[in-house]
Protein backbone atom coordinates (compact mmCIF):
# COMPACT_ATOMS: atom_id res chain seq x y z
CA UNK A 1 0.00 0.00 0.00
CA UNK A 2 1.44 3.35 -0.94
CA UNK A 3 1.77 6.19 1.55
CA UNK A 4 -0.99 8.30 -0.04
CA UNK A 5 -3.54 5.50 0.21
CA UNK A 6 -2.40 4.64 3.75
CA UNK A 7 -2.98 8.27 4.81
CA UNK A 8 -6.47 8.24 3.31
CA UNK A 9 -7.34 4.97 5.02
CA UNK A 10 -6.15 6.42 8.33
CA UNK A 11 -8.25 9.55 7.68
CA UNK A 12 -11.29 7.37 6.95
CA UNK A 13 -10.67 5.37 10.13
CA UNK A 14 -10.37 8.59 12.12
CA UNK A 15 -13.60 9.90 10.57
CA UNK A 16 -15.42 6.68 11.48
CA UNK A 17 -14.11 6.86 15.04
CA UNK A 18 -15.62 10.35 15.30
CA UNK A 19 -19.14 9.23 14.36
CA UNK A 20 -22.04 9.04 16.76
CA UNK A 21 -22.41 5.33 15.95
CA UNK A 22 -18.83 4.57 16.96
CA UNK A 23 -18.96 6.69 20.12
CA UNK A 24 -22.22 5.00 21.15
CA UNK A 25 -20.73 1.57 20.48
CA UNK A 26 -17.66 2.29 22.63
CA UNK A 27 -19.79 3.67 25.44
CA UNK A 28 -22.17 0.68 25.39
CA UNK A 29 -19.24 -1.74 25.24
CA UNK A 30 -17.71 -0.17 28.37
CA UNK A 31 -21.04 -0.42 30.18
CA UNK A 32 -21.40 -4.07 29.17
CA UNK A 33 -17.86 -4.90 30.30
CA UNK A 34 -18.57 -3.33 33.69
CA UNK A 35 -21.80 -5.28 34.15
CA UNK A 36 -20.52 -8.26 36.14
CA UNK A 37 -23.90 -10.01 36.26
CA UNK A 38 -24.23 -9.96 32.48
CA UNK A 39 -20.59 -10.98 32.03
CA UNK A 40 -21.16 -14.00 34.27
CA UNK A 41 -24.29 -14.95 32.34
CA UNK A 42 -22.41 -14.61 29.05
CA UNK A 43 -19.57 -16.82 30.25
CA UNK A 44 -22.00 -19.42 31.56
CA UNK A 45 -23.94 -19.33 28.28
CA UNK A 46 -20.78 -19.72 26.19
CA UNK A 47 -19.58 -22.66 28.29
CA UNK A 48 -22.92 -24.44 28.12
CA UNK A 49 -23.13 -23.71 24.40
CA UNK A 50 -19.69 -25.31 23.86
CA UNK A 51 -20.75 -28.31 25.94
CA UNK A 52 -23.95 -28.65 23.93
CA UNK A 53 -22.11 -28.47 20.60
CA UNK A 54 -19.56 -31.04 21.76
CA UNK A 55 -22.35 -33.41 22.75
CA UNK A 56 -24.17 -32.77 19.49
CA UNK A 57 -21.04 -33.59 17.49
CA UNK A 58 -20.79 -36.92 19.27
CA UNK A 59 -24.42 -37.65 18.43
CA UNK A 60 -25.85 -36.92 21.86
CA UNK A 61 -28.79 -34.61 22.45
CA UNK A 62 -28.88 -33.26 26.00
CA UNK A 63 -32.36 -31.84 26.49
CA UNK A 64 -31.55 -30.58 30.00
CA UNK A 65 -28.57 -28.65 28.68
CA UNK A 66 -30.71 -27.26 25.86
CA UNK A 67 -33.28 -26.12 28.43
CA UNK A 68 -30.52 -24.42 30.44
CA UNK A 69 -29.29 -22.65 27.31
CA UNK A 70 -32.80 -21.45 26.53
CA UNK A 71 -33.21 -20.16 30.08
CA UNK A 72 -29.86 -18.38 29.95
CA UNK A 73 -30.74 -16.87 26.59
CA UNK A 74 -33.95 -15.49 28.06
CA UNK A 75 -32.02 -13.98 30.98
CA UNK A 76 -29.48 -12.45 28.59
CA UNK A 77 -32.20 -10.87 26.46
CA UNK A 78 -33.45 -9.15 29.61
CA UNK A 79 -30.04 -7.60 30.37
CA UNK A 80 -30.25 -3.96 29.34
CA UNK A 81 -26.48 -3.56 29.01
CA UNK A 82 -26.34 -6.41 26.51
CA UNK A 83 -29.34 -5.35 24.44
CA UNK A 84 -28.03 -1.77 24.29
CA UNK A 85 -24.60 -3.02 23.25
CA UNK A 86 -26.02 -5.26 20.53
CA UNK A 87 -28.17 -2.41 19.22
CA UNK A 88 -25.16 -0.09 19.03
CA UNK A 89 -23.09 -2.86 17.41
CA UNK A 90 -25.69 -3.33 14.67
CA UNK A 91 -25.78 0.42 14.03
CA UNK A 92 -21.98 0.51 13.73
CA UNK A 93 -22.03 -2.48 11.38
CA UNK A 94 -24.68 -0.74 9.27
CA UNK A 95 -22.45 2.32 9.02
CA UNK A 96 -19.43 0.22 8.07
CA UNK A 97 -21.57 -1.61 5.52
CA UNK A 98 -22.57 1.71 3.96
CA UNK A 99 -18.89 2.70 3.78
CA UNK A 100 -17.99 -0.64 2.16
CA UNK A 101 -20.87 -0.32 -0.32
CA UNK A 102 -19.82 3.20 -1.28
CA UNK A 103 -16.21 2.12 -1.80
CA UNK A 104 -17.35 -0.90 -3.85
CA UNK A 105 -19.58 1.31 -5.96
CA UNK A 106 -16.83 3.88 -6.55
CA UNK A 107 -14.21 1.32 -7.61
CA UNK A 108 -16.72 -0.91 -9.43
CA UNK A 109 -15.64 -3.98 -7.43
CA UNK A 110 -17.74 -5.66 -4.77
CA UNK A 111 -14.78 -6.23 -2.47
CA UNK A 112 -16.97 -7.79 0.21
CA UNK A 113 -17.93 -10.49 -2.29
CA UNK A 114 -14.32 -10.89 -3.40
CA UNK A 115 -13.25 -11.27 0.24
CA UNK A 116 -15.94 -13.88 0.95
CA UNK A 117 -14.71 -15.99 -1.98
CA UNK A 118 -11.11 -16.13 -0.73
Amino acid sequence: MNDSLREKVIALSDAISETEEYADFVQKEEILKADTETQELLMEFQQKQQDFISKQLSGEVDQELLNQLTELQTKLKAQESLTNFLDSYVKLLDLLGEVADLISDRIKVDFAEVYRQR
